[in-house]
């Protein structure tokens, strides 16, 4: 079985990210020859069409580049332009090495590919100017920013905090720090909030269970304090990102992905794949994958109403309140597979032949199209059509408890189905042991999410539909 903690590969958003700037760029190469092409009076545009094409597809290679993209986000855009230029230069010559092998050169405008090779740089440029204006202003919205706390601070700690506050991109604002010395630390005129006995209580409400921060960012030194230890506690069981910066180089501990912000390397655990522009793709899926699967289903879930309002009396569905994103509670459709029951009666999962399933129920059930209404939570952008499966609040309490870790689901949003429930934990969680194989299989998905595993679980989950029976 894949265990979480196991792996430390977390650099899918940011080749996403990538990849969609060398789209960017390549649109903008094919666009400026396009341009030129147009007022040149020496330019067939037929010749010029294949190598358009070439250049398109060779600048999505070569300025898919997370080098430069961190480049464009943490220094001036004229720091960028020599990579930008070298980058393009190598564009160019595979353009012209794919004319001379076809043995088309001569037909090119020597005119127009002098001036594509010199007018393209600057280009180039304006649309790195546009794409870093873009993401400063979405990310001047105070709502999109991330607050952040520092604990127990060391040299690259302050290094950190000055880095932060020098790139706006990182969309992080750390809003002070607790120490037990009385000095102040880091150097950065930061507010300290008090010793590391109420950082506990600061970054969780006890009584509430409520976070006050998204990031915490702990400084590791050769020796920690005692109280580090109830903090990180604390920390396993809230939404809060956690984030360790060394003094010196221990990487590779269990279940610690190493990171970079503002250009600075830091320990990350178990932080979420969907930060800012990264989360496009996967809403976009899910934007998708939820209008078609409502409009092409509609007969199908008229037909079930129908069999659900005929098969015992009640309403048409069934709401219970989950832990979405960051456990924030939401409100969770399914079609009513059981008969009703007493509001205040306790959560208690379904088992094999459950009494209060009815006959039409039992069929919804296990053929999973009770889970079908869920599509109207992913449309509102509560769920997500993969993810963690969200579990009952009374479940969720007790399993925190229980699970090293289970509160780390909610980094992300929950699923219709999910990386677990195709790797054969579907259904029932009788033993502590399963659930903690589902939460392991959560924390993989959420450490190793790409856009092709989305799709490969959602190909699989047909098929698990199809023949599992674990499903009551």
């Amino acid at each position: 079985m894949f265990k979480a903690s196991s792996f430390s590969n977390a650099s899918q958003p940011a080749q996403l990210l990538a990849v969609m700037t060398g789209i960017a760029f390549g649109a903008t190469i094919y666009l400026t020859l396009f341009g030129i092409i147009i007022y040149s009076d020496h330019a067939d545009p037929e010749v010029f069409g294949v190598r358009m094409l070439i250049a398109s597809l060779t600048s999505v290679i070569v300025f898919s580049s997370h080098q430069l993209l961190s480049t464009m986000q943490e220094k001036p855009i004229l720091a960028a332009f020599p990579n930008i230029t070298g980058r393009w230069f190598i564009v160019f010559m595979v353009v012209l090495l794919s004319a001379y092998v076809d043995k088309t050169s001569e037909q090119l405008s020597r005119a127009v590919m002098l001036i594509w090779l010199i007018i393209t740089p600057f280009t180039l440029t304006c649309t790195a100017v546009v794409i870093r204006s873009l993401a400063v202003l979405y990310y001047s919205n105070p709502a999109r920013r991330r607050k952040a706390v520092l604990i127990w601070s060391n040299s690259a700690c302050a290094d950190l905090v000055e880095s932060l506050r020098k790139t706006p991109l990182a969309a992080i604002d750390i809003v002070g720090f607790f120490d037990n010395r009385n000095e102040s630390r880091p150097p950065a005129n930061l507010v300290r909030l008090g010793d590391l006995s109420e950082a506990a209580r600061w970054i969780v409400d006890e009584d509430t269970g409520h976070v006050n921060v998204d990031v915490v960012f702990i400084g590791l030194n050769t020796r920690e304090p005692e109280e580090l230890a109830d903090i990180i506690a604390i920390l396993e069981d809230s939404t809060a990102s956690t984030y360790f910066i060394p003094e010196s180089l221990i990487f590779g501990m269990p279940g610690i992905q190493l990171r970079e912000l503002a250009g600075r390397p830091v320990l990350a655990s178990t932080e979420t794949p969907f930060i800012g522009i990264a989360a496009l793709p996967k809403r976009l899926l899910d934007l998708l994958g939820s209008m078609s699967g409502l409009i092409l289903l509609s007969p199908v879930l008229l037909l079930i109403a129908i069999g659900v309002k005929l098969g015992s009396p009640g309403p048409v569905f069934f709401k219970q309140k989950r832990y979405g994103i960051a456990g924030r509670p939401i409100n969770v459709y399914k079609f009513r597979s059981m008969r009703p029951s007493d509001p205040n009666e306790r959560v208690v999962q379904a088992t094999a032949r459950d009494p209060r399933v009815t006959p039409f129920g039992r069929f919804l059930r296990r053929s999973s199209l009770d889970e079908l209404p869920q599509l109207f939570n992913v449309l509102k952008g509560e769920m997500s059509l993969v993810g963690p499966r969200p579990h009952a609040v009374e479940h969720n309490e007790l399993y925190r408890k229980l699970v090293s870790g289970y509160m780390f689901r909610h980094k992300i949003k929950p699923g219709i189905t999910g990386w677990a429930q195709v790797n054969g934990l579907r259904g029932e969680t009788e033993t502590l042991e399963k659930m903690e194989q589902r939460v392991d299989y959560d924390l993989y998905y959420i450490q190793h999410w790409s856009v092709w595993l989305d799709i490969v679980i959602i190909w699989r989950t047909l098929k698990v539909v199809l023949g599992d029976k674990n499903a009551y």
